[in-house]
């Protein structure tokens, strides 16, 4: 469907700058637990595609027809790994974040990786492996802060979206479980917890809403805006959630109601997105918080 262009500039067969709309997407396909990579593949040829690299047109060509898969996660160059990396399930590229060098390395030779998606199974909607890779094996590509921010800003919207769907969801069940001749939706103690579940997901939208603007209209304050998102999504989604599968009762901890599926995919985004002790660490970098731990 071409979702993946949406931060693909014209002149290179995408849609512009349009993160907006990369995130009203990403939101819908985590209410649907997509098992794409939406997050990474945007991201990755959001970076390739705005880069000096000549060599990464064939590559941006086939991102964008679905021809080929990119995967995308961070490099840590002391172990030669990237940890929990995004988007493998039939990944033919690997793009890796190096923030330490303020840089991006590609990898394009599957035979020079090795991943381990074993630990990871925990959300079952979706593939993520660790990599163990040399770096010396892959291209450098120039830097591109907004393609880890989009990343960042996506896996947000996806946990956004399922959190959405979960609490309508409920609210539906809500209406028509009967206790004591009512709905259990007429008791004012389901109501509250709904109610306030409610304000708490509007608020998360609100900020994935800003921060999407802020990296479309290139604004100098977009990382605080996305780390904002982040910490606000990655912090509250899972509690939202754990409260969601107590309001429906049993059947709410059953494996095919399914609401267990969006705890675990928001737990698994929050990893992806290095957790919410990096969200706020980010927060407080772009406060020029130094000396903050």
């Amino acid at each position: 469907m071409g979702l993946t262009s949406f931060c693909v500039p014209e002149d290179r067969g995408g849609f512009g700058r349009r993160a907006d709309a990369a995130a009203a997407a990403a939101s819908e396909l985590g209410a649907a637990l997509h098992g794409s990579p939406f997050a990474a593949l945007t991201a990755a040829t959001h970076v390739l595609a705005t880069s000096a690299d000549p060599d990464a047109d064939d590559l941006v060509a086939d991102l964008l027809a679905g021809q080929r898969v990119c995967a995308f996660g961070h490099f840590d160059q002391s172990r030669r790994r990237a940890h929990l990396l995004d988007g493998v399930s039939g990944a033919e590229a690997v793009l890796l974040a190096d923030t330490d060098r303020d840089e991006f390395i590609l990898f394009t030779d599957p035979s020079a990786w090795v991943m381990d998606p074993v630990p990871h199974g925990f959300d079952v909607s979706r593939q993520a492996a660790d990599l163990v890779v040399d770096a010396a094996t892959g291209r450098i590509i120039p830097a591109c802060a907004a393609g880890d921010r989009l990343h960042g800003l996506l896996l947000a919207a996806d946990t956004l979206g399922g959190v959405q769907r979960a609490l309508d969801r409920t609210v539906d069940y809500a209406g028509q479980r009967q206790a004591f001749g009512r709905s259990i939706g007429g008791f004012q103690a389901v109501q509250h917890r709904l109610a306030d579940h409610a304000v708490r997901v509007r608020g998360m939208r609100l900020l994935v809403n800003d921060a999407a603007r802020a990296i479309d209209a290139d604004d100098p304050t977009a990382d605080r805006a996305v780390a904002l998102a982040a910490l606000s999504v990655h912090s509250g989604a899972t509690g939202v959630l754990h409260d969601l599968v107590q309001l429906t009762g049993a059947i709410g901890f059953t494996w095919e109601y399914g609401l267990h599926h969006y705890q675990r995919r928001a737990h698994q985004n929050a990893r992806l997105a290095g957790g919410t002790r990096s969200a706020a660490s980010a927060l407080a970098i772009a406060e020029g918080w130094r000396d903050a731990g």
